[in-house]
């Protein structure tokens, strides 16, 4: 059970809330101190003796909606204090309450005991009631009998009476008549059906009458029978007349029969909401207002309206301060095949001048067929509140003069799909702005300047831009030398990242982004948040995300304060369940060393698997190294726009050789070289300066062979395993297995030959250098002969082609 410090009276008051608990017996603990107990909407049936009795500085007591059927002798023993004391709506009856069960309660002011169960012992109840001389204010039940006993003529200080009667009740003087000893200001009657016309003959000085009819039981005449009651009043002072709940069957228009009865009154208030009114004709509402009266409140509820001619009548009323007609039900007045006329531009709208609220508001949308263009209010200086939510103008480009005290504006539901800038610039003194679902995700975009819209509304406080489809603001919309800390309310939008609020301290007292589309804050988010120092933020509603990747936003709610609603945000976790945001920041240490591990596992397995795969392409790169560079290399005189030979070669065959054996390589060159053999050697066909791995390929591609000569200092060269490796390569792009010739000299054994060589070995034609003169068929002749056959099988193969296609 808490306790809180409120003020009533204006007295500190120690605040005991425990309704709607359940609770089936008194609370065993309550501090002594407390002043103000709240047991109501529990399940308590009996009230036991002396049951607050520590409680000596217990003023309001409100044991209401609970099944009370017993309150036990001396059960407000030692309450002197108390002043409030509420018994509604319980199990009570005569046999309840013992004889001066209220003697103790010196001090009581306020008494309801209505709604309970005396149907036979009201004159016990009235009885009891009487000897509580200090009461002002009483509810009672008046169920079952035509008249109050006069008993309540002790009751001197009595000036409410709040009579919960019986279903069907009919009142008339008959049941006030015992109370002419009494000067009652307030009357409150529920549960009407019908008055006779001379109810309230009994009650002289009566200022204020509440009249709630009883809807499924009403007469069909039940308002021209409640006026008819009022005539008692004429000529009379009086506060306030308000008659609710008639039933839509008796919808009635408010006209001459009623405004005689009222203009012959002067009253100060009139209400009558939620009485089925269909609408208000002009003529007698004009004349009432015109005539003399002393109405400062009008509150009427209309069910509708389409003429709305009623609305001119305002200026005739002279002390009119508060007008509330809102409607039930808007008909569609939307212009069906009509242009606008001039009459859409410029209009002028005329008020009583001593007019401080207007109360225009729907409870849907409706459809008004003009523009806010150029309005002009008359006699708009002392206005302070104007509420026009729902009545939707076909656009809001334009502006409304001669309101320049306007405090409060409502234009929720308002089309501004078309809006002006200036809309607001006539009201400088603006504190509050109300503008749900007006379309300004829309009209903001579209406008030119948007970041003027509140230029002149440097004294607004509160900002309500809720369900305008908004994504973002425009630039600068806030950044205005506003006069006083702002709460902004931009719920129900589409906000993924936070409105570009200029980072000023102290700007913004309160900021509500619910039901967004943020999952967290960013950095600089969270530091203009940091600036600006809001003392609250709401997030409630909206997919935030709590994981490993929002941990610094998550740290920032946490230590930072801001957030007001944590207790209710609801938060995607990672494994994809919903938690309360609160309760997963008690674990937000655990959580966050969870992260850590969670990271240096994800590094170290991202580090392993980069060394991994550099170990595997590196492997495949050594393995396939020629093949890599060979493609590079192609893919160089590609871009070169290198174009091969199709049909004839530059060489007969292109020679790789260590320069070592530059001496036999040279014999060797001039012998072939004098049998016609065009020949390719680096020493004499490399270009100088051009990179020699591109002078290799290149010689490759030119030459019709490939002639190896192996030696010791051949096997022992890099370049000449890289020459063979490439001859590889193209040999297998190219189809041309065949083009290799190697001569082997030095005793080489095969096993000794690069492993390159090896594997087309048996696509290579090997002649061996004679090193054994005794030998048959081992001479240096022989040697040529098959080398020169070897050079010449190609260059024939190529022209017995060549004159095959000829003679074709």
């Amino acid at each position: 059970m808490k306790a809180t410090y409120s003020t009533i009276n204006d007295q500190n008051a120690n605040f005991i809330n425990s309704a709607s608990k359940n609770l089936t017996s008194m609370p065993d603990f309550v501090p002594n101190s407390t002043t103000y107990l709240l047991l109501c909407g529990n399940y308590l049936q009996v009230v036991p003796a002396w049951s607050f009795q520590k409680l000596k500085k217990l003023r309001r007591l409100d044991l209401s909606n609970n099944l009370i059927r017993m309150i036990e002798r001396g059960a407000f023993g030692g309450l002197v204090d108390l002043t409030y004391l509420n018994l509604k709506t319980n199990k009570l009856t005569s046999n309840s309450l013992h004889t001066n069960i209220f003697q103790d309660l010196i001090s009581l002011q306020y008494l309801a005991i209505d709604n309970n169960l005396f149907h036979d012992g009201y004159t016990f109840l009235q009885a009891e009631i009487s000897r509580v001389r200090s009461l002002d204010t009483l509810g009672i039940d008046f169920r079952g009998r035509d008249q109050i006993d006069k008993c309540f003529c002790n009751l001197s200080k009595l000036q409410e009476l709040q009579i919960w009667g019986m279903t069907g009740q009919t009142y008339s003087d008959n049941t006030f008549r015992n109370l002419k000893c009494l000067e009652i200001e307030t009357l409150s009657l529920d549960s009407v059906i019908s008055l006779a016309p001379d109810t309230f003959i009994s009650l002289p000085m009566l200022k204020t009458i509440r009249i709630k009819i009883i809807k499924r039981l009403a007469t069909y005449d039940i308002i021209s029978s409640i006026f008819s009651a009022f005539k008692v009043f004429k000529g009379k002072n009086m506060t306030e007349i308000s008659i609710t709940n008639n039933p839509h069957r008796n919808g009635f228009l408010l006209g001459h029969k009623h405004f005689t009865v009222l203009q012959k009154i002067c009253l100060r208030k009139l209400n009558l909401m939620g009485d089925s009114i269909l609408g208000i004709q002009f003529k007698p509402f004009l004349r009432y207002g015109h005539e003399e009266n002393c109405l400062e409140e009008l509150n009427i509820n209309l069910m509708f309206d389409n003429k709305k001619s009623y609305v001119f009548a305002f200026c005739a009323f002279e002390h009119l301060k508060i007008i509330r007609i809102p409607h039930v039900i808007a008909r569609d007045s939307r212009l069906r095949g009509k242009r606008s006329t001039e009459n859409d531009v410029s209009y002028t709208f005329c008020l009583p001048e001593t007019l401080e609220e207007l109360d225009f508001h729907t409870n849907v949308k409706s459809y008004n067929r003009r523009r806010i263009a150029n309005l002009t209010i008359l006699n708009g200086s002392n206005l302070k509140v104007v509420n026009l939510a729902n009545v939707t103008f076909r656009d809001c480009d334009g502006t409304i003069n001669g309101a320049e005290n306007l405090e409060y504006f409502d234009m929720s539901g308002f089309n501004c799909n078309v809006l002006g800038v200036n809309l607001l610039s006539h009201f400088p003194k603006l504190i509050t702005l109300i503008a749900q679902d007006a379309y300004l995700g829309i009209g903001l975009n579209a406008l030119q300047n948007a970041s003027k819209f509140l230029k002149m509304n440097l004294d607004l406080q509160h900002i309500d831009l809720v369900k305008n489809n908004l994504k973002y603001l425009p630039d600068g919309f806030f950044l205005h030398p506003f006069r006083h800390k702002l709460s902004i309310i931009l719920d129900r939008n589409n906000f993924q990242s936070l409105p570009n609020f200029p980072s000023k301290p102290n700007f913004i007292n309160l900021i509500s982004l619910k039901y967004n589309r943020f999952s967290c804050l960013s950095e600089d988010e969270m530091a203009t948040l940091n600036i600006i120092n809001p003392s609250s933020i709401f997030l409630r509603g909206n997919p935030i995300e709590c994981s490993c990747n929002t941990l610094r936003f998550l740290k920032w709610v946490h230590h930072s304060g801001f957030i007001s609603d944590i207790d209710d945000i609801e938060c995607v976790s990672q494994n994809g369940t919903l938690v309360i945001l609160s309760q997963f920041l008690k674990n937000l240490k655990k959580f966050e060393i969870s992260c850590q591990s969670k990271l240096w596992i994800t590094l170290a397995s991202c580090i392993s698997a980069f060394i991994i795969l550099a170990l595997i392409f590196g492997i495949v790169y050594y393995r396939y190294r020629f093949a890599f560079e060979y493609f590079f290399l192609r893919m160089k005189m590609k871009l070169r726009h290198y174009q091969p030979l199709s049909e004839e070669f530059i060489h007969d065959a292109f020679i790789s050789y260590s320069h070592k054996d530059m001496t036999w390589v040279k014999i060797l060159y001039d012998k072939l070289h004098s049998k016609g053999f065009s020949l390719c050697l680096y020493h004499k066909d490399f270009k100088v300066g051009k990179p020699i791995a591109d002078c290799i390929v290149e010689a490759i591609n030119s030459s019709r062979k490939i002639v190896f000569v192996i030696t010791e200092d051949f096997l022992e060269s890099s370049w000449g395993t890289y020459e063979i490796e490439m001859t590889r390569m193209h040999a297998f792009r190219e189809g041309r297995e065949s083009m290799v010739v190697v001569i082997l000299k030095d005793d080489i054994k095969k096993d000794k030959l690069p492993k390159a060589l090896k594997e087309i070995w048996y696509k290579v034609v090997c002649i061996v250098w004679p090193t054994d003169p005794e030998v048959p068929y081992n001479s240096e002749e022989i040697f040529y002969e098959k080398l020169c056959i070897a050079l010449s099988d190609s260059r024939s193969r190529i022209n017995d082609d060549n004159i095959q296609l000829q003679m074709t």
